[in-house]
């Protein structure tokens, strides 16, 4: 009987105790890979960045996180302070991003907003920053697909409502000189 009372006090023992799971191991890893590459950006090294985040993916593949690699990697791309990024590269890696997180993606709302934001500064700066961007970003399709929808008609429409106004310009500068010249011409008058 005494044996039996051990016998269950050890096994009411093992029950309380957490045996650890195989992935805080990498949760560590992602919150310590996380933690250094942001260090790296902040002092703008984006290139150890950069491996520092495929590393991870090489280390732990299949794994949630990985999923979310391609998010941090587009975000850090579309820094400006990133010597080596650009928005046209951020925006695509955000649709790769977008393309392939499903909708428990942790950044997904993250990066709806900031693809939009970057659509708008790509039409600013491709505009020379003369009025707001026409470049709208919507869902298509399945909630993954996010595409542009700005058309080539309403583009080559944009354009020649653009090179019209140029024209007017030109017109009402060209008249003004013609008016400058012909009063240089008769000083007297």
């Amino acid at each position: 009987m005494r044996t039996f009372g051990i016998m269950v006090s050890a096994l009411a023992l093992g029950a309380c105790a957490q045996l650890p799971l195989s992935t805080p191991n990498v949760q560590s890893d992602w919150d310590r890979t996380l933690y250094y590459a942001r260090k790296d950006v902040e002092a703008g090294n984006y290139f150890a960045a950069d491996r520092l985040l495929d590393e991870y993916v090489r280390v732990h593949p299949d794994t949630r996180e990985v999923k979310e690699i391609a998010f941090w990697k587009a975000v850090y791309t579309l820094d400006p302070a990133n010597e080596r990024g650009s928005l046209a590269a951020g925006i695509a890696a955000l649709d790769q991003y977008l393309a392939t997180a499903d909708s428990a993606g942790l950044y997904r709302n993250e990066a709806l907003v900031l693809r939009r934001t970057a659509v708008a500064a790509q039409g600013l700066t491709a505009g020379g920053g003369t009025g707001p961007p026409t470049a709208l970003s919507s869902a298509q399709g399945t909630d993954t697909a996010v595409v542009v929808t700005r058309t080539r008609e309403e583009e080559i429409a944009a354009l020649k409502d653009q090179l019209a106004k140029t024209k007017d310009e030109l017109a009402k500068v060209s008249a003004e000189l013609d008016r400058i010249k012909k009063r240089l011409a008769n000083p007297s008058r």
